[in-house]
């Protein structure tokens, strides 16, 4: 249900795109306060006399009277200006907020009244940095009676071209996910190939009968997933870079993608660091456990983050969502998750030790666990490193690119013929000294399907001095 009320809510917001900047709404200013509307990031330019930006704003008030005195007010991110709600901000008064604004003006309230409203334009020039800019109402009046106002506004970058409509720090969106989208595609090509060819080379049709392997087919829908999130995700930016505004149900949909192919990739991290299909059979039971484990974390991970695109609290912050107290928390969650995978490819490596399989948990297992501390290091890093505008580009690059990374190297693991793979992913017939054959899925539609239970005794045997080891969930 909580689920549930986040997508309504998200739903709700989504005719405001998360990328300003074509956007608009409405607001209730109280007395003596200030209303953030949106921010937007600037990029500069060295020249003299050339503007960096353009700001336009459209204000209806249809109740202002002559007793209200209404403030556009401007901030940067500079320390003289506003850095961020803090409390000493908050026992500013409004004068004094005033005198940190880069620029203000007074709402006109006879225009603000009027059916065309008060249009205000505003031309950036900074010549440094790319800035964060913030658009705010301020209330100075001595009317005690809240004033409710609609607007309209667009922020631009036009030396940007066909990339105006983009704040500085989304300006590289496309250059992330094109290819990203190339690579997944190829991936997913790969993936199906190699169906195909194991479908092909199983020609025991008692094999044929038997459920296809779990793990491929959370593998190929995997991939699928995430090829769905970076191509819808690519949709928005183009039509955002035409509109300004995008497509807002499409990014959801691309974020729901993300979070499902994110745990996905978890589950199968976790399934090879119990030794599943390099040194145990896997059954569809395993699968199961992983969503009972990851499900809960992953689903937070949205909210958090579809939480993050839509309240107010974006509007006058450049906070990164996971250095927030929520986000930390989550993060905890993630290294917890590292915990219990170090943990049982520790205890599978100690069983393991005198096969062959031994030195895969000590390269590739390891390899495999750094996908948990992308979260943390980029959280990290946008924390005490790296500059606010380049938070997302940062974050999306890393988090995609390591996950397509992991997915191509278990792409390479499970191919069909490869004689260095660690993975025995082919064992089905019914004594260990037959040849291992198996029919992969041809359709996605049938993942984490409950399988037939498999028997404990089929597939390839461990030695009987042996035991599997006690794993966490």
């Amino acid at each position: 249900m909580d689920l549930l009320k986040v997508l309504a809510f998200a739903a709700l917001l989504s005719a405001q795109s998360s990328w300003a900047m074509n956007t608009g709404g409405s607001v209730v200013l109280r007395a003596n306060s200030t209303v953030f509307l949106s921010k937007f990031c600037f990029t500069f330019n060295a020249t003299t006399g050339h503007n960096a930006g353009r700001l336009e704003l459209t204000l209806h008030a249809p109740k202002a009277s002559s007793l209200h005195r209404a403030h556009m007010v401007l901030f940067d991110d500079e320390d003289s200006s506003y850095t961020g709600p803090s409390s000493e901000w908050n026992a500013m008064t409004c004068q004094e907020r005033l005198r940190h604004a880069r620029y203000h003006e007074v709402v006109s309230s006879s225009k603000a009244a009027s059916p065309k409203g008060e249009h205000i334009t505003f031309l950036i020039k900074q010549k440094l940095r790319p800035r964060w800019w913030y658009v705010a109402l301020l209330d100075c009046s001595a009317s005690s009676d809240d004033l409710e106002f609609s607007y309209e506004m667009h922020m631009s970058n036009p030396s940007y071209g066909w990339a105006s409509e983009f704040s500085t720090d989304r300006r590289l969106v496309l250059h992330v996910l094109l290819p990203l989208a190339l690579v997944y595609g190829c991936l997913a090509a790969a993936q199906l190939h190699a169906n195909r060819a194991v479908v092909q080379r199983a020609k025991d049709d008692s094999a044929s009968d038997k459920a296809a392997h779990p793990f491929a087919r959370i593998l190929t829908a995997g991939i699928a997933l995430a090829l769905g999130d970076v191509l819808f995700s690519a949709l928005h930016a183009v039509r955002y870079a035409h509109d300004g505004q995008g497509l807002p149900a499409v990014q959801l949909l691309a974020q729901l993608l993300a979070v499902t192919s994110n745990f996905v990739l978890a589950s199968l991290l976790l399934l090879v660091s119990q030794g599943k299909c390099v040194s145990y059979i896997m059954v569809a039971g395993d699968a199961w456990k992983m969503l009972q484990l990851l499900g809960p974390f992953l689903v937070s991970c949205l909210g958090l983050e579809l939480w993050a695109e839509h309240s107010m609290r974006r509007h006058y912050t450049t906070d990164y969502v996971y250095t927030t107290p929520f986000g930390w928390a989550l993060i905890l969650v993630d290294l917890f998750l590292l915990g219990v995978y170090l943990s049982n490819l520790r205890k599978t490596y100690l069983v393991e030790r005198a096969s062959d399989d031994s030195v895969f948990y000590k390269t590739w297992g390891l390899f495999y666990g750094l996908w948990f501390l992308v979260l943390p290091v980029t959280a990290v890093l946008a924390q005490a490193v790296l500059a606010p505008y380049v938070w997302f580009i940062f974050s999306l690059g890393v988090k995609k690119g390591t996950a397509a990374m992991l997915y191509g190297a278990l792409v390479v693991g499970l191919w069909p013929g490869n004689p260095r793979t660690f993975f025995k992913k082919l064992d089905f017939e019914g004594s260990a000294g037959s040849s291992s054959k198996a029919q992969l899925p041809t359709l996605l539609g049938s993942f984490l399907k409950p399988l037939p239970k498999a028997s404990e005794h089929s597939g390839r045997h461990l030695p009987r001095k042996k035991s599997m080891p006690a794993m966490s969930p």
